[in-house]
């Protein structure tokens, strides 16, 4: 699964609605996102990520297939976490990379 998030969701647009942009799909997808759906379409095509909801518009209407609509989550769900932990790791400045282990030996005193 190379495939990212972004040109997941251009693939299907292009795959259901073949050799039409964004824009002269008004008749088809204005009733599902409204006026002015080309720019959040072409936000996402962009990289960025929607919100749930925006997902299952999608799925409803490109009429997607259960499984196409299980990878789109599973990208989407694996970007959010990308761009939420590197975005963390930025604020706080901490290293997140793992550091191995060191012990050292401790000379107990007897008694």
């Amino acid at each position: 699964m190379d495939e990212n998030f972004k040109n997941k969701i251009r693939s299907l647009r292009e795959s259901h609605f073949p050799g039409r942009s964004v824009r002269n799909l008004k008749t088809e997808l204005e009733p599902y996102f409204g006026k002015h759906f080309y720019a959040y379409i072409s936000k996402i095509e962009a990289g960025a990520l929607p919100s749930m909801d925006f997902i299952k518009k999608i799925k409803e209407a490109y009429t997607l297939s259960i499984k196409d609509y299980e990878d789109l989550v599973q990208l989407y769900l694996k970007q959010k976490f990308e761009d939420e932990f590197i975005t963390e790791t930025q604020r706080s400045g901490i290293n997140l990379e793992p550091q191995p282990l060191l012990f050292r030996k401790v000379n107990k005193k007897k008694k």
